[in-house]
Formats: structure tokens, sequence, C-alpha cells
């Protein structure tokens, strides 16, 4: 009988708890891959707002290649909706937003990440403080 309830016990635990790449406001949830207007909707204004432009590159795949393409006669650049291609190589300019929310000095402080508008990833930080 001891087993069944720990069982009991530990699924309802399971069910309950969030996923790793979430936030939970009130008893609305925001994952990854969420917009910022949804969370800007669930979850209110952050505390704070930080944002910077990264750009990673690569080699460019055989879709990204099209586009309008810019010669000088010496180098050669191709612009796609996304994507700057300059010999062969891909640099992707990604606008990245981290918001931070404090919710009281009882609960933890969250950061969301965004990538270009989307819910990257969710951090954990310290107790939040009294405002």
């Amino acid at each position: 009988m001891r087993q069944s309830h720990r069982l009991i016990v530990i699924v309802a635990a399971l069910l309950l708890a969030e996923p790793a790449l979430a936030l939970r406001c009130q008893s609305r949830l925001v994952s990854e891959g969420d917009p910022q207007a949804k969370v800007l909707r669930f979850c209110g204004t952050p505390t704070a707002v930080q944002r910077r432009v990264l750009y990673r590159s690569g080699i460019p795949s055989a879709q990204a290649s099209r586009g309008l393409v810019v010669s000088d006669g010496r180098s050669e650049m191709r612009f796609t909706s996304e994507e700057l291609l300059i010999h062969q190589h891909s640099v992707v300019e990604i606008l990245i937003e981290e918001w931070t929310y404090n919710f009281g000095p009882r609960k933890l402080m969250r950061m969301v990440v965004f990538e270009n508008g989307l819910v990257r990833d969710v951090r954990r930080l310290g107790y939040g403080y009294v405002e």
C-alpha cells in the first residue's frame, strides 16, 4: 500500500513539474519557441532588458545561396532575407534579448533569452528582491 502511495506522489510531481525551458507566470506557461508578445502578455513587463547583436558564421546551405548578388569585380556578396553570404561563408545577424523577471524575495528570478523574437532559453537566477 505504501508503494502505491509513493508511485502516485511521483507521478503527480512529474505531471505538475514545468519543463526545463519554461516559465510559469500565474497559471500560464511560456516555453521555448514562444514569441515575445506571448511572454509580455502572460508575464507582464520585465524588470530589466538587455539587447545585443550576435553574428554567427558558417557555410551556407544551397537554399541560402539564392538572393540578390552584388559584385564590385573583386568580391561578391549575396543578400537573402536572413543571411549575408561572402565567399561561400555565411554570416547571420541574430538579435539577442534577455528579459529578467523579479518575482519577489521568496521566489527565484528568471531570465528569458530571446533570439530574433522567440524564446530560446529560460534561466533560473538567484532569489528576487523587494523593489
